[in-house]
């Protein structure tokens, strides 16, 4: 298998691990290594436009962000692309539904 088959099978295993999300507590606890917030400052207040989480750091970088898109970075390869997948996308929303309360 080469390296962007084993990128595809990152992907979608991060798509499947999103799916699959009980309790977004333990999952930030259990799985999620980095929280990061792009913001913007307009009319004398703060917007968060997106959120960034790390899964995965070393060999692969995992990564995905509230807009839906999920990266992996390996061997220097990229791969970068918007979920269509209507539950992950279900799962994405809570997420940054609960990180705009909590954090």
């Amino acid at each position: 298998m080469n390296v962007h088959d084993k990128m595809m099978r990152i992907f979608e295993a991060q798509k499947a691990e999103l799916r699959n999300i009980r309790d977004i507590g333990d999952y930030f606890n259990e799985d999620v290594l980095v929280i990061s917030r792009t913001q913007y400052y307009d009319d004398n207040e703060w917007t968060t436009s997106e959120y960034t989480l790390v899964t995965g750091v070393g060999g692969p970088h995992i990564e995905f962000t509230t807009n839906y898109s999920i990266h992996v970075y390996w061997f220097g390869k990229v791969i970068e692309m918007q979920t269509q997948d209507r539950e992950v996308r279900v799962q994405i929303d809570k997420i940054e539904k609960y990180l705009d309360e909590y954090y």
